[in-house]
C-alpha cells in the first residue's frame, strides 16, 4: 500500500492509498524535518490521536519510493518517539508497537534505504524508555552495520537504563569503528552519571 503521492496528486488536493487518505498538508509538514508534536497535532492532523495513528501508518508503510516519500517516512518514524499515550511509554502503546514492527521488518538489513529505516526506528525507540527494549537493543549491537551499532548506542543512552552499561562496555572493547566507539563513549558517560536522564 503506497501512502505517498507524486507531485501531481499533491497539486490535485489529496491522496488516497487503499483505505488511507493522506492530505497534502501532512506530506508538506513531514517532508523537510521532524515537526513538533504541536505542529503535527494542529497543522498536519486534526488532533493528537489522529496524529499518532497517521504517523504510525506512514512510518510502517514500506511503499515509499521517491525521496520526498522516504524523507517523510523517516520523519514520521522519528516523531513516533514523542507519541506514547502514557509517560513513560508502555510496551503495548501503538507508537511503540509501530516502531517494534518496523524493527522486526528491517532487522536483517545492513545496506540501502531499509537500513536507514531500521536506524531511525532504533533511535526513536530509546526516548520511549520502555524497559523491555533493553534486550532487543543489546541484540542489535551485533549488527554488521556500524551505522546501526551507533544508532543502538544512542538509543541505549536515551533508554536511560543502567543495565546497558555492561553490554556497551563489552561492545566498546570489541568495536573496530571509531564512529561506534564515540557513540558508546557518549552513552556510557550519560549512563554513568548515577541518575541518568533526570
Amino acid at each position: 500500500m503506497k501512502l505517498w503521492p507524486i507531485a501531481l496528486a499533491l497539486l490535485a488536493g489529496g491522496v488516497s492509498a487503499g483505505s488511507t487518505a493522506v492530505s497534502p498538508k501532512v506530506v508538506l509538514t513531514l517532508i523537510d524535518s521532524v515537526p513538533s508534536t504541536l505542529e503535527l497535532d494542529t497543522i498536519a492532523f486534526d488532533d493528537h490521536q489522529a496524529a499518532m495513528q497517521g504517523l504510525a501508518a506512514i512510518a510502517t508503510d514500506n511503499g515509499a519510493v521517491d525521496s520526498a516519500s522516504r524523507n517523510a517516512r523517516l520523519h514520521a518514524i522519528s516523531a513516533l518517539s514523542k507519541y506514547c499515550v502514557s509517560s513513560p511509554c508502555d510496551d503495548a502503546d501503538p507508537a511503540h508497537q509501530a516502531l517494534l514492527s518496523i524493527i522486526a521488518d528491517t532487522t536483517l538489513e545492513s545496506t540501502g534505504f531499509d537500513a536507514v529505516v531500521l536506524r531511525a526506528a532504533i533511535e526513536a525507540l530509546g526516548p520511549q524508555r520502555v524497559g523491555n527494549d533493553l534486550a532487543l537493543l543489546v541484540g542489535q549491537l551485533a549488527s554488521p552495520s556500524r551505522d546501526i551499532r551507533a544508532a543502538v548506542a544512542h538509543s541505549l543512552r536515551d533508554l536511560c537504563n543502567t543495565q546497558a552499561i555492561g553490554p556497551l562496555r563489552q561492545q566498546q572493547q570489541a568495536e573496530s569503528s571509531d564512529q561506534v566507539k564515540q557513540a558508546i563513549t557518549e552513552a556510557l558517560r550519560v549512563l554513568g552519571q548515577g541518575s541518568p536522564c533526570q
